[in-house]
Protein backbone atom coordinates (compact mmCIF):
# COMPACT_ATOMS: atom_id res chain seq x y z
CA UNK A 1 0.00 0.00 0.00
CA UNK A 2 1.48 3.33 -0.90
CA UNK A 3 0.77 6.56 1.16
CA UNK A 4 -0.91 9.42 -1.19
CA UNK A 5 1.16 12.28 -2.83
CA UNK A 6 1.80 15.53 -0.69
CA UNK A 7 0.46 18.48 -2.79
CA UNK A 8 3.14 20.44 -4.52
CA UNK A 9 2.62 23.96 -3.55
CA UNK A 10 2.65 25.68 -7.48
CA UNK A 11 3.76 29.17 -6.80
CA UNK A 12 4.53 31.55 -9.90
CA UNK A 13 6.29 34.99 -9.83
CA UNK A 14 5.99 37.77 -11.63
CA UNK A 15 9.92 39.30 -12.43
CA UNK A 16 10.03 43.21 -12.20
CA UNK A 17 8.86 44.49 -8.76
CA UNK A 18 8.41 41.32 -7.48
CA UNK A 19 11.28 39.07 -7.58
CA UNK A 20 13.49 42.37 -8.89
CA UNK A 21 13.38 45.73 -7.21
CA UNK A 22 12.31 48.37 -8.98
CA UNK A 23 11.72 51.75 -7.62
CA UNK A 24 10.94 53.00 -11.15
CA UNK A 25 7.34 51.33 -10.26
CA UNK A 26 6.08 54.02 -8.40
CA UNK A 27 5.25 55.58 -11.63
CA UNK A 28 3.00 53.15 -12.83
CA UNK A 29 -0.33 54.68 -10.86
CA UNK A 30 0.21 58.14 -11.95
CA UNK A 31 0.68 56.73 -15.62
CA UNK A 32 -2.26 55.03 -15.56
CA UNK A 33 -4.36 57.55 -13.93
CA UNK A 34 -3.24 59.61 -16.91
CA UNK A 35 -3.97 56.75 -19.70
CA UNK A 36 -7.67 56.14 -18.36
CA UNK A 37 -8.98 60.01 -17.27
CA UNK A 38 -7.01 61.93 -19.60
CA UNK A 39 -6.85 60.18 -22.53
CA UNK A 40 -9.87 58.42 -22.19
CA UNK A 41 -7.99 54.93 -22.66
CA UNK A 42 -10.71 52.09 -20.78
CA UNK A 43 -9.51 48.79 -22.23
CA UNK A 44 -6.20 47.03 -20.94
CA UNK A 45 -3.18 46.92 -23.79
CA UNK A 46 0.40 47.55 -23.36
CA UNK A 47 3.15 49.25 -25.95
CA UNK A 48 5.00 47.13 -27.44
CA UNK A 49 7.81 48.49 -29.23
CA UNK A 50 8.77 47.51 -32.90
CA UNK A 51 11.54 50.41 -33.83
CA UNK A 52 15.35 49.73 -32.71
CA UNK A 53 15.10 53.04 -30.91
CA UNK A 54 11.79 52.49 -28.95
CA UNK A 55 13.09 48.67 -27.89
CA UNK A 56 16.89 50.69 -26.64
CA UNK A 57 14.58 52.67 -24.80
CA UNK A 58 12.80 49.71 -23.27
CA UNK A 59 16.07 48.02 -22.39
CA UNK A 60 17.17 51.21 -20.42
CA UNK A 61 14.28 51.60 -18.33
CA UNK A 62 14.40 47.44 -17.70
CA UNK A 63 17.69 48.28 -16.08
CA UNK A 64 16.42 50.13 -13.09
CA UNK A 65 15.61 46.75 -11.92
CA UNK A 66 18.87 46.77 -10.22
CA UNK A 67 18.88 44.28 -7.09
CA UNK A 68 16.57 41.34 -5.40
CA UNK A 69 13.07 42.55 -3.82
CA UNK A 70 12.63 42.01 0.23
CA UNK A 71 11.64 38.09 0.45
CA UNK A 72 13.98 37.13 -2.09
CA UNK A 73 16.62 35.52 -0.47
CA UNK A 74 14.00 33.08 1.08
CA UNK A 75 13.93 31.77 -3.11
CA UNK A 76 17.11 29.35 -2.41
CA UNK A 77 15.55 27.55 0.80
CA UNK A 78 12.15 27.12 -0.61
CA UNK A 79 13.63 25.91 -4.04
CA UNK A 80 14.93 23.02 -2.05
CA UNK A 81 11.85 22.09 -0.59
CA UNK A 82 10.01 18.94 -2.36
CA UNK A 83 6.57 20.39 -1.80
CA UNK A 84 7.43 23.67 -3.39
CA UNK A 85 7.84 24.48 -7.08
CA UNK A 86 8.72 28.09 -8.51
CA UNK A 87 8.25 29.79 -11.39
CA UNK A 88 9.29 32.43 -12.77
CA UNK A 89 6.47 34.08 -15.30
CA UNK A 90 7.68 37.51 -16.93
CA UNK A 91 5.85 40.07 -19.57
CA UNK A 92 9.42 40.82 -20.71
CA UNK A 93 9.11 40.95 -24.58
CA UNK A 94 12.09 38.55 -26.08
CA UNK A 95 14.26 41.71 -26.67
CA UNK A 96 14.31 42.02 -22.73
CA UNK A 97 15.40 37.85 -22.61
CA UNK A 98 19.53 38.03 -22.47
CA UNK A 99 18.95 41.13 -19.28
CA UNK A 100 16.39 38.73 -17.72
CA UNK A 101 19.22 36.25 -17.66
CA UNK A 102 22.32 38.63 -16.87
CA UNK A 103 20.17 39.39 -13.36
CA UNK A 104 19.34 36.02 -12.81
CA UNK A 105 23.21 34.83 -13.02
CA UNK A 106 24.52 38.18 -11.77
CA UNK A 107 22.21 37.14 -8.52
CA UNK A 108 22.74 33.31 -8.60
CA UNK A 109 18.74 33.19 -8.91
CA UNK A 110 18.14 31.46 -12.23
CA UNK A 111 18.08 27.63 -10.76
CA UNK A 112 15.92 28.60 -8.02
CA UNK A 113 13.07 28.18 -10.93
CA UNK A 114 11.90 25.23 -11.82
CA UNK A 115 10.57 27.39 -14.90
CA UNK A 116 11.39 30.50 -16.37
CA UNK A 117 8.38 31.43 -19.10
CA UNK A 118 9.71 34.59 -20.64
CA UNK A 119 6.72 36.59 -23.07
CA UNK A 120 9.15 35.54 -26.22
CA UNK A 121 6.17 35.82 -28.98
CA UNK A 122 5.88 39.36 -27.79
CA UNK A 123 2.20 39.11 -26.49
CA UNK A 124 0.28 41.01 -24.42
CA UNK A 125 1.70 40.87 -21.04
CA UNK A 126 -2.13 40.37 -19.34
CA UNK A 127 -2.21 37.76 -21.86
CA UNK A 128 0.94 35.62 -21.60
CA UNK A 129 0.77 35.87 -17.53
CA UNK A 130 -3.06 34.24 -18.11
CA UNK A 131 -1.93 31.58 -20.22
CA UNK A 132 0.71 30.69 -18.87
CA UNK A 133 -0.92 30.54 -15.14
CA UNK A 134 -3.29 28.13 -16.64
CA UNK A 135 -0.85 26.43 -18.11
CA UNK A 136 1.02 25.46 -15.04
CA UNK A 137 -2.06 25.47 -12.89
CA UNK A 138 -0.99 27.67 -10.25
CA UNK A 139 -1.85 27.64 -6.97
CA UNK A 140 -0.49 31.41 -6.38
CA UNK A 141 0.77 33.77 -8.71
CA UNK A 142 2.71 37.16 -7.16
CA UNK A 143 2.39 40.72 -9.71
CA UNK A 144 2.76 44.08 -9.39
CA UNK A 145 0.68 45.67 -11.76
CA UNK A 146 -2.56 46.37 -10.80
CA UNK A 147 -4.23 46.14 -14.05
CA UNK A 148 -2.73 42.98 -14.61
CA UNK A 149 -3.88 41.63 -11.08
CA UNK A 150 -7.26 42.86 -11.88
CA UNK A 151 -7.13 41.51 -15.22
CA UNK A 152 -6.07 37.74 -13.73
CA UNK A 153 -8.22 38.04 -10.76
CA UNK A 154 -11.23 35.44 -10.89
CA UNK A 155 -10.17 34.02 -14.27
CA UNK A 156 -8.42 31.09 -12.73
CA UNK A 157 -8.46 28.85 -9.65
CA UNK A 158 -4.90 30.72 -8.80
CA UNK A 159 -4.82 33.25 -5.76
CA UNK A 160 -3.41 36.05 -7.46
CA UNK A 161 -1.36 38.02 -4.65
CA UNK A 162 -0.61 41.88 -5.57
CA UNK A 163 2.62 43.30 -4.67
CA UNK A 164 1.80 47.44 -3.78
CA UNK A 165 3.64 50.12 -3.94
CA UNK A 166 3.53 53.30 -2.09
CA UNK A 167 1.17 55.24 -4.95
CA UNK A 168 -1.42 52.54 -5.05
CA UNK A 169 -1.55 51.39 -1.68
CA UNK A 170 -4.91 52.43 -0.74
CA UNK A 171 -6.46 50.17 -3.04
CA UNK A 172 -8.54 47.68 -1.90
CA UNK A 173 -7.49 44.05 -2.60
CA UNK A 174 -8.13 40.82 -0.68
CA UNK A 175 -4.40 39.29 -1.38
CA UNK A 176 -2.04 42.36 -1.24
CA UNK A 177 1.33 42.93 0.24
CA UNK A 178 3.80 45.35 0.40
CA UNK A 179 6.74 42.73 -1.05
CA UNK A 180 7.69 38.96 -1.45
CA UNK A 181 8.70 38.20 2.21
CA UNK A 182 5.38 39.06 3.21
CA UNK A 183 3.68 36.62 0.43
CA UNK A 184 5.58 33.91 2.08
CA UNK A 185 4.85 34.56 5.64
CA UNK A 186 0.98 34.98 4.29
CA UNK A 187 0.95 31.65 2.67
CA UNK A 188 3.14 30.15 5.49
CA UNK A 189 6.15 28.59 3.96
Amino acid sequence: MSLPKKHVIRIGLDFDGVVAYNPVRIIRAPVAFLKQRVLGIKKLRFYIPKSPFMRFMYILAHETSFFPAIGTSKLRDLSKRPDIELYLITARFHFLKPSLYRWLDRWKLRSVFKGIYVNTADRQPHEHKLATIRALHLDYFVEDNWDIVTFLDGKTKTTIYWVYNINDHGKKYHHKVPYLKRFFEDIHV
